[in-house]
């Protein structure tokens, strides 16, 4: 699981996963912790949400990477669930755009 920021752990998800069978890591790029070189011997790949845009690398210095083990799961066919900011970086992953939008953007730290 990729943790882009603090507030967007995994929570639930985290939890399911593991009642699943899943070894779950957290990869917490906010803290530094870095991503894995590759997917070998991995299950499914999580990537959560985020402030980022997808489509530019200001302030986001893990894009590349990310979008390059997203790449990598889907030629090779493993499980991915995009959340939020991970969605977006998926669909550019896979060939799509992803684009400002004109509302507001909602998330699980956004105040009510």
């Amino acid at each position: 699981m990729v943790q882009h920021v603090r507030a967007e752990a995994p929570y639930a998800l985290g939890e399911a996963l593991v009642a699943a069978g899943l070894r779950l890591r957290v990869c917490r790029v906010w803290a530094g912790d870095p991503l894995p070189e590759s997917l070998a011997g991995v299950e499914a790949l999580v990537v959560m949400g985020g402030p980022m845009a997808a489509y530019s690398d200001d302030g986001f210095p893990t894009r590349g990477a990310e979008l390059a083990l997203l790449r990598e799961a889907l030629a090779v066919e493993v499980p991915v669930l995009g959340v939020g900011l991970g969605a977006r970086l998926l669909a550019v992953a896979a060939g799509g755009v992803a684009r400002t939008g004109s509302g507001s953007q909602v998330g699980a730290t956004a105040a009510p």
